[in-house]
């Protein structure tokens, strides 16, 4: 079992094909997380795992218990996490089916609980400008290289949700350097962050961003149209990364 890394899968948990193994109901200070901490099979690998939005997809993005999570995957011993999370592609380039490990994040959330420390605890001003682990992400990238994708980068900007954004707001974002478009990546990144856990993304582009594409069909049209050859793309970037035959697998 790959003892120190874990994922937290997003939107498209259940398509993904990941076998579960085992289900182990967990409690934290921070109550309970969003599934209980899972076993997943990954070729002879097996890999905790929480479903971000539970195993049925309860929970929106501002409802997730993002705290719970990580506490939950810390408490095991995890040491590094795989955030596995479905985008908008904003910038040119960046195509539906595409996979992304985004290198900056832009956050546009609001009243989320974004830290383990206050209400009591000691204040953490965690050091964050590089958000995600360059290690972590380079491993990431040479995963997907490795299986014949091209491998993206840029910034990823996080939105509240639930409901998608406006063309205008893409536009902003857009002007703000913002390549792709998600609703998860925060606070998921500080918190790990906080807990000395090493966190990066692996994206899958499911659509284009409000406006940018309109003439390819709504956005509920095109997540049909191409989540499934995205997830088929990451399954095959997971074999990869945690394929112990490998120098940079996890």
């Amino acid at each position: 079992m790959s003892d120190t890394c874990a994922l937290i899968v997003g939107s498209g948990f259940e398509r993904l094909g990941l076998e579960v193994v085992t289900r182990s109901p967990t409690k934290t200070p921070y109550g309970e997380p969003s599934s209980p901490v899972l076993t997943v099979r990954i070729g002879t690998e097996r890999v905790a795992c929480i479903a971000r939005h539970g195993e049925g997809h309860a929970f929106a993005p501002h409802e997730i218990n993002y705290r719970a999570n990580l506490w939950a995957l810390q408490q095991r011993g995890i040491r590094t996490c795989i955030g596995v999370n479905t985008v908008g592609a904003i910038a040119d380039g960046l195509l539906p089916g595409d996979l992304a490990v985004p290198d900056q994040l832009i956050d546009y959330t609001s009243g989320r609980v974004a830290s383990f420390g206050g209400a009591g605890a000691p204040v953490v001003h965690a050091e964050f400008a590089e958000p995600f682990s360059p290690v972590l992400r380079g491993r990431i990238a040479v995963a997907i290289a490795d299986c014949g994708y091209p491998p993206h980068a840029g910034t990823y900007g996080v939105t509240q949700g639930p409901r998608l954004e406006t063309a205008a707001e893409i536009n902003r974002m857009h002007r703000d350097g913002c390549a792709m478009v998600g609703m998860t990546a925060m606070p998921e990144a500080v918190l790990a962050r906080e807990l000395g856990v090493d966190y990066a993304i692996c994206a899958v582009v499911v659509n284009y961003a409000a406006g940018r594409r309109a003439d390819v069909g709504s956005i509920d049209v095109q997540i049909h149209k191409f989540m499934a050859a995205g997830l088929e793309r990451l399954a095959t970037v997971l074999g990869r990364l945690f394929d112990g035959s490998r120098p940079w697998a996890l």
